[in-house]
């Protein structure tokens, strides 16, 4: 698992099939543009040390779970049976590889009241209770995204998703939920979190 800096990523734009090609060019700002390439290739270098394999033989796929197409859905070194999940936001780039359900989640600092339906009430209290909502917002938001991507809840779950828990700032560094490892990083300008499963639970 890494968060990593954009321009820290190597620029290594060939390893992407035309498909990511595609759908880079399709972002409008070039800082995205940058972040979304970052993510791709880190995620493969996350893979490929997990495997024992050279970077460039890392096959990146995806299964959808619900309809079967690999034209979207939850990514996986193809060929293995390694989950992958990746995300980016402009400067910050994040990426994970694991022998079980994972998910991994950045983003910069919210601006702005939570939007509608995100939070459960008691996590509405906590985040305004906070000097920086906004930010506090994010710290709550990443690891549902994390949990999300790892296979815990749906989107459409999120405002029911508690992930608020005690500690001396309302939250503790790493919590079980479901069999899943959850855990928060925090850098320059951005936040993240990850979820990985239990071995047991894989």
């Amino acid at each position: 698992m890494r968060f990593a800096a954009v321009a820290d990523v190597p620029d290594e734009t060939d390893l992407l099939t035309p498909r990511e090609r595609s759908r880079r060019d399709r972002l409008v700002s070039a800082d995205d543009r940058d972040a979304y390439v970052a993510a791709h290739v880190l995620v493969r270098h996350c893979a490929a040390e997990l495997l024992g394999l050279a970077v460039e033989d890392v096959v990146l796929a995806q299964r959808c779970p619900t309809c079967g197409s690999d034209d979207h859905g939850r990514p996986y070194a193809g060929g293995t049976d390694v989950h992958l999940s990746l995300s980016h936001t402009r400067g910050t780039v994040a990426a994970m590889a694991a022998y079980a359900r994972c998910g991994v989640d950045v983003e910069t600092a919210h601006d702005g009241p939570p939007p509608h339906g995100t939070l459960t009430a008691r996590e509405e209290a906590w985040v305004a209770e906070r000097p920086d909502p906004g930010l506090a917002f994010t710290r709550l938001w990443v690891r549902k995204e994390a949990l999300v991507k790892a296979g815990v809840a749906g989107l459409a779950e999120v405002g029911e998703l508690d992930v608020l828990q005690a500690g001396p700032d309302g939250l503790r560094p790493a919590d079980l939920r479901d069999g899943v490892v959850l855990a928060e990083w925090r850098g320059a300008g951005a936040v993240g979190a990850w979820a990985v499963a239990r071995p047991s639970s894989a």
